[in-house]
């Protein structure tokens, strides 16, 4: 069958789907991860790169580039995350590629450690039709940034930023909005928020503020205090009913935590489509073995906070909703 795209319909489909633990999904990918680099600028200590396993780092070529962005347009996602084990701002064509992907029409966004961010690469993405760009620099605290993330600096990463926002600002674009992201100690049944120190650090430029808790990186974090942050009820893995990840070498991860690659569900290289790949076998037995918590021995699921945390009541209304949703479509969804 084709693919469900229209946004509202897949994310009522997406919702039931998650409910129910469903292995084949009908509606396409909200969001698809094209990885131009895996390799990374620092070693924090919360993420992957700082105990990285067997995992090849390399670059993705304009040619692999290319064949994802028009597999991507085909699958009308909400957004295109040019990122995702590494700092893709290391590719020294990431300008260009961003160039391409909205000249396809994509909503493009990066996420950045700012660390590389000079004014010539600020400027180039800024010009480049670059969407949304995230900055993840995660506290107003200078010790606790620079112990954190290994390898950086507090105050260069600062003007690297405020200097990105200036430089649009001077050239009077609209895109990319520009994100700072704060990350917040998790506290069970409550919402992050900003801490005023951080919002005074950017105290009147044009950015929007975000605040998200600490995980665990499916396991990978050495942040011990990280490991149990979430661990407090279970829950549905949300993430593979959302997006995938193309990586530098065209394999398909299921996962945008599974930086080692331990469930690869398909190979651009070899002929795979990412269509395919996102209602694998691979990938359908997966969601099955994640809906109902069956993890021992399933890497990184096992080991994930994500699937330990409470899980969220769904209203009445969105229930009857996605049940008649499913139901007008369950003529065209395969059998798991």
């Amino acid at each position: 069958m084709r693919l469900i795209t229209q946004r509202k319909l897949a994310g009522i489909l997406r919702r039931e789907a998650e409910r129910r633990g469903a292995g084949f999904l009908p509606f396409a990918p909200s969001e698809i991860y094209i990885d131009p680099c895996n390799a990374c600028d620092l070693r924090c200590t919360f993420c992957p790169q700082s105990n990285w396993g067997g995992r090849r780092r390399g670059l993705m070529s304009r040619e692999l580039f290319e064949l994802a962005i028009e597999q991507a347009v085909e699958l009308r996602p909400q957004r295109v995350n040019l990122f995702c084990y590494g700092e893709s701002l290391l590719h020294k064509d990431i300008a260009e590629m961003v160039r391409h992907a909205a000249g396809r029409g994509l909503w493009v966004r990066i996420h950045t450690n700012a660390r590389s961010l000079d004014a010539d690469k600020a400027r180039r993405l800024i010009e480049s039709g670059l969407s949304e760009i995230r900055f993840s620099f995660d506290t107003p605290d200078r010790e606790l940034y620079n112990r954190l993330r290994v390898g950086g600096d507090f105050d260069a990463v600062l003007a690297n930023i405020r200097g990105f926002i200036r430089i649009k600002q001077e050239l009077g674009a609209v895109l990319p909005r520009v994100y700072l992201q704060e990350m917040i100690p998790f506290e069970a049944g409550k919402k992050a928020r900003n801490s005023e120190a951080y919002r005074r650090l950017f105290e009147g430029r044009d950015v929007i503020f975000s605040a998200r808790y600490m995980h665990n990186f499916a396991g990978a974090s050495q942040e011990a205090g990280f490991a149990g942050l979430q661990a407090v009820g279970e829950s549905p893995c949300r993430e593979i009913y959302r997006r995938l990840v193309v990586t530098f070498d065209g394999k398909i991860h299921a996962c945008c935590l599974d930086a080692e690659g331990h469930n690869i569900i398909g190979d651009l290289s070899r002929g795979d489509t990412i269509a395919s790949a996102w209602n694998g076998g691979a990938m359908r037995d997966l969601r099955r073995r994640t809906s109902t918590h069956k993890l021992e021995g399933l890497d990184p699921c096992q080991h994930c906070d994500e699937l330990r945390r409470n899980r969220r009541p769904v209203k009445l209304s969105r229930r009857l909703v996605g049940g008649l949703a499913w139901y007008a479509v369950k003529p065209f969804i395969k059998r798991d």
